[in-house]
């Protein structure tokens, strides 16, 4: 291996995280854009300036106990996410072959993970995270070696996003809809970003763990669906690198 392509799988892997954590302060702040959006990031509960050694992804929330050091507020569980979720895509895009692979692969997880903290918090799946999906699930299936393969990755989604739609019509709760028009659209795009293979064990991961988790903690409640879904996309296409590849 040469050094720089050592180097570019570090950069990559130390990336992850705090673009995580970048991501996840735009999921904080939706519908809004957080202030400032750019420079030096401050407190969101007092404004106060965060200081380097309170933003080291992880370690710092570890720490701090899960407790802001300027006001000793409650860090939003969506930054330990964001940036966990931020650190997996960054081994997954250092593991890949090619350094621009793992950028590639480092671009859907950070997308993957916005819209996923979104709809944990919100029970919404946000405009520009389903636009960044389209992009990303059509340079998938345009990276396609063959015609069959791209119909194949297209086929997938529209065949999940008319599945979804069906249930969402039928499936309701409390008299209202259980699904909503996001997640449909949410679920074609994933099924054509992952391909066929991987589709309805992404479906039925999405499904299920929510379900066991609510079963252990004897609790229940909605379920943010896009999060699950979103997560679930994200592991697969982590541990089947050669789906996001350009070929």
């Amino acid at each position: 291996m040469s050094g720089a392509l050592l180097a570019a799988k570090v950069f990559l892997l130390l990336l992850g995280p705090f673009a995580g954590d970048y991501v996840a302060t735009f999921a904080v702040a939706w519908p809004r854009r957080p202030r400032p959006l750019f420079g030096r990031s401050r407190c969101g509960r007092c404004g106060a300036p965060i200081v380097a050694a309170s933003a080291v992804p992880l370690l710092s929330w570890l720490l701090k106990r899960g407790r802001r050091s300027c006001c000793g507020g409650r860090i939003p569980v969506a930054y330990p996410i964001g940036e966990a979720a931020g650190l997996a895509g960054g081994l997954a895009a250092a593991l890949a072959a090619e350094p621009l692979v793992g950028a590639w692969i480092l671009a859907v997880s950070l997308t993957l993970t916005y819209v996923a903290l979104v709809d944990l918090r919100r029970f919404s799946i946000p405009a520009w995270g389903l636009a960044a999906l389209a992009v990303e699930a059509s340079l998938a299936i345009a990276a396609e070696p063959t015609t069959e393969a791209r119909l194949a990755r297209l086929a997938t989604g529209c065949v999940l996003a008319l599945a979804f739609e069906t249930l969402r019509r039928l499936v309701r709760r409390d008299g209202r809809l259980g699904l909503g028009a996001g997640d449909v659209m949410l679920v074609g795009l994933l099924g054509a970003l992952v391909s066929w293979r991987l589709a309805a064990p992404m479906v039925a991961i999405a499904a299920l763990a929510p379900l066991g988790l609510q079963t252990i903690l004897r609790k229940s409640g909605p379920v943010p669906f896009g999060f699950w879904l979103s997560m679930a996309a994200g592991l697969f296409l982590a541990l089947a690198e050669s789906n996001l590849s350009p070929k």
